[in-house]
């Protein structure tokens, strides 16, 4: 399908794991793919310029567009894949469209749409897809499709588990660490181990939460980490662990990439996300649903054998079906 096919993808973190990983891929099939990231910055101060100036101007970002045209005018791309988009608007889509008219132009939200503010440019391309289901209800230009698993998670999906009963990997926002907390307190009195790796995109971040949030007050920076797990660092831990802990959004409805890597790695999951019931690897001998505000973990569920799902569920979930989905 990709064989002799030039790509120019935008996604969060550019050639970072998910960059990197998609890219891969997509050469693995023999094509070409040049990979940038979908905003201009990714420090905390960047990632606030983009939200405010997103609402005023499109100048800051269709400059960084504008460079992006200039460094590949030569080259006649055959797709122009965004992923998540959060700063793109309209002028930057028609200025994309206009540099590579021969493009095929597609849109992947793995984001939803309250939360980037991504519904004018959606028009702008000649297909659209989101993870939200809720978001595909509310807009008929938009296609279904869940996110993926890497094929490092299917790498260690048979291994033998072992060290960790429960982790939990993320950046501490709304109610979080206040759910974490109920939950370490549960799982050390069960003699349990719960790896848990808690972190803030820089000390700004840190400290504006511990003005608001009483429980944060109760902490130090010391406790949390700046800097996000690699890879290679994610998939060890994954290895030797029996289930990771899903804590979403109290606004989000549709499930992060967690939930889907755990599927890949054939763990189990413990979520406070009840939508996940409507998924079709849902089983209940595999995924526990918590109540956030009284989370309840029975030692038992740890003790009983992850069930597999059936091959055709397993595969249409990898990141081999997710890019046939969306590229064809």
């Amino acid at each position: 399908m990709f064989k002799n096919k030039k790509i120019l993808l935008f996604v969060p973190g550019g050639e970072g794991i998910y960059g990197s990983e998609i890219k891969r891929k997509i050469q693995n099939q023999e094509a070409d793919v040049t990979v940038y990231n979908e905003r201009p910055s990714v420090t905390v101060f960047g990632k606030i310029f983009t939200r405010v100036s997103k609402n005023i101007s499109d100048i800051p970002f269709n400059y960084y567009i504008n460079n992006v045209i200039a460094e590949n005018i030569n080259i006649q791309y055959d797709y122009v894949l965004v992923i998540r988009a959060e700063a793109f608007h309209p002028s930057s889509v028609q200025a994309l469209r206009k540099a590579f008219p021969y493009a095929k132009f597609i849109l992947y939200l793995w984001d939803s749409i309250v939360n980037t503010d991504t519904t004018k440019i959606i028009p702008y391309f000649d297909k659209a897809f989101s993870y939200d289901i809720n978001d595909v209800n509310d807009n008929q230009l938009l296609l279904y499709r869940p996110t993926f698993y890497l094929d490092q998670y299917k790498d260690i999906a048979d291994q033998h588990h072992n060290g960790i009963d429960l982790f939990f990997f993320g950046t501490i926002h709304s109610d979080r660490l206040d759910v974490l907390d109920k939950i370490k307190l549960q799982i050390s009195n069960q003699g349990l181990l719960l790896y848990s790796y808690m972190y803030f995109p820089g000390r700004i971040m840190y400290y504006k939460k511990y003005i608001y949030d009483k429980n944060i007050r109760k902490t130090s920076l010391k406790e949390f980490k700046l800097t996000l797990l690699n890879l290679d660092q994610t998939i060890h831990i994954v290895s030797k662990s029996k289930a990771s802990l899903d804590i979403q959004h109290p606004a989000q409805s549709a499930l992060t990439l967690r939930p889907i890597e755990m599927l890949g790695a054939k763990r189990k999951l413990v979520t406070t996300n009840h939508n996940i019931k409507s998924y079709d690897f849902y089983d209940e001998q595999n995924i526990l649903i918590i109540d956030r505000n009284n989370p309840i973990i029975e030692k038992e569920f740890f003790s009983v054998p992850y069930r597999p799902v059936s091959s055709d569920i397993y595969k249409k979930y990898s990141l081999h079906s997710w890019l046939y989905d969306v590229f064809a």
